[in-house]
């Protein structure tokens, strides 16, 4: 798992797809996928939905973003982000802008715990 400081998504479906379609396979790097599990304060739900409402609209405009997702689990104040970028190179730039570093200045503050990071490959 990578460390929650260093890692932080949303998944979207956008313009890189269509984009990287028109590529032959051999051309394209390997895509950057994350999934990021969120555990909230109860007290805090409110505040870190709409910090994540902001975040979404603002990363989907980001270079290289092909997909960046926020789901909130149903009757649980947990919060899944699933973030496909066209190389990891794209999401460790998208980290280190102004509003997403601000957003994970935050996360001690409203998390019950540290975020569960998971890298991921496709499927066989």
């Amino acid at each position: 798992m990578r460390d929650f400081r260093q890692a932080a998504t949303i998944d979207v479906p956008t313009r890189a797809i269509i984009e990287n379609e028109a590529q032959p396979e051999s051309l394209m790097p390997d895509p950057f996928a994350l999934s990021v599990t969120f555990h909230v304060k109860p007290e805090h739900a409110e505040e870190f939905g709409a910090r994540v409402k902001e975040n979404v609209s603002e990363t989907r405009k980001d270079e290289g973003v092909i997909t960046f997702n926020f789901h909130k689990v149903i009757g649980e104040p947990i919060w899944i982000l699933y973030e496909i970028w066209e190389s990891e190179h794209h999401s460790d730039v998208h980290r280190q802008k102004p509003d997403v570093v601000a957003f994970f200045a935050q996360w001690e503050r409203l998390l019950a715990r540290p975020p569960q990071i998971h890298q991921l490959e496709p499927s066989p």
